[in-house]
């Protein structure tokens, strides 16, 4: 089993995304158990990004929600959770 990280930025995003989506809690719960035992499941739909974030994968939640991590074989680092915009800018 991978060891799972959270950075303080995702904690408290986190925190703030299900305040604000609260019908989303179990998607984002679902999803983020999903990433930890196959980061590359097809129905994640992960990618991996480029530019500034060329380090790192994102993982859709929706549509328009998105999860940032990284992977190795050892752990997954969760990094970011919002809209697209959001987690790109």
């Amino acid at each position: 089993m991978r060891r799972i990280v959270a950075t303080r930025r995702f904690d408290k995003r986190l925190v703030a995304f299900v305040r604000a989506h609260p019908d989303l809690s179990g998607r984002v719960k679902r999803t983020m158990k999903s990433i930890v035992m196959n980061p590359f499941d097809r129905q994640l739909k992960t990618h991996r990004l480029g530019g500034a974030l060329k380090e790192c994968l994102a993982s859709s939640v929706t549509y328009g929600y998105r999860i940032i991590f990284s992977a190795d074989d050892e752990s997954i680092c969760f990094l970011d959770i919002g809209s697209h915009d959001d987690v790109y800018s």
